[in-house]
């Protein structure tokens, strides 16, 4: 089955982003916020609970290398199930602006697949990196898509998402990996208020950790942005989502741009219909 090859532009997608936003950047961030408090945030404070002490001596000197696992463990684990209910929370916002952040554990109902499919796509990645840095970021490019897919498919198989993945970005690798390079200038601007505090702080201590977290939230709203920038990509890839044109096929500024709804059932239809009770035919006189 052919693919899908995608000529918008990394500029009308973000606009595509920014009008699914317009209204709903408050809940989005939220959602978006709380899944990084599920999974960066947890991860960092059991790497500074559970943490193996390693003594060394290094010419002659005792030093004690302290490796955090804790993070690593939690990550293995539950990485697969957040990145599964983030999809499904995205997936669900772009396509009927709703934002419902219990979604964020719909993942959990489908643990075993998304656990597998992130451990699958993290060996093929790493196996890719291993003959250079370039097919590694190709190979993420590559799986990208795979966590949509199963969000879409949960009866799909592990290996079935990833092959879908594929499938969708042969010949639009190009097209993502520019989308992402769109947003490094914001990222950029977005991180100067922590990386000013991190100059002038150790980032140790209650109080510095949660104005850490208030200083990174410029970020989380560019993250906002790119996570449905990237959902609009996959519907474009998907078809999902369509561009209707003017008379001009190059006009792309004035295109207007729509989600593809399906039509009502045809029982709706006749149900419609039944409520409204015939005459019955009138008896013949005796």
């Amino acid at each position: 089955m052919q693919n899908h090859i995608i000529i918008e532009p990394a500029s009308k997608i973000r606009e595509i982003a920014r009008n699914a936003l317009a209204g709903f950047w408050k809940p989005v961030i939220i959602g978006i916020l709380i899944y990084y408090l599920l999974t960066s945030g947890v991860e960092l404070l059991l790497n500074g609970v559970f943490v193996f002490s390693n003594p060394m001596n290094v010419y002659d000197t005792n030093i004690v290398q302290n490796i955090p696992y804790g993070g690593s463990i939690y990550s293995f684990i539950l990485g697969g199930p957040f990145e599964l209910g983030i999809s499904i929370f995205l997936l669900t916002f772009f396509r009927k602006r709703k934002t419902d952040n219990t979604l964020l554990f719909e993942g959990f109902s489908h643990f075993g697949k998304a656990f597998l499919l992130l451990l699958l796509m993290s060996v093929k990645i790493m196996l890719w990196s291993f003959l250079f840095v370039v097919p590694g970021i190709i190979a993420a490019f590559r799986y990208s898509q795979s966590f949509y897919v199963l969000a879409d498919n949960p009866d799909m198989s592990v290996s079935d998402c990833i092959k879908e993945s594929c499938r969708l970005m042969t010949g639009n690798k190009g097209r993502y990996f520019y989308l992402q390079l769109t947003f490094i200038g914001w990222y950029i601007l977005a991180s100067i208020p922590r990386g000013i505090f991190s100059a002038f702080s150790d980032g140790t201590g209650a109080f510095a950790i949660i104005l850490g977290i208030i200083l990174s939230l410029p970020m989380v709203v560019v993250d906002a942005y790119l996570m449905t920038a990237n959902t609009a990509f996959y519907e474009l890839a998907t078809e999902n989502l369509v561009v209707m044109k003017g008379a001009d096929y190059n006009d792309m500024v004035n295109a207007d741009y729509t989600v593809k709804e399906e039509s009502a059932p045809a029982e709706d239809t006749e149900g419609a219909e039944a409520e409204t009770p015939e005459a019955e035919p009138e008896k013949p006189e005796e």
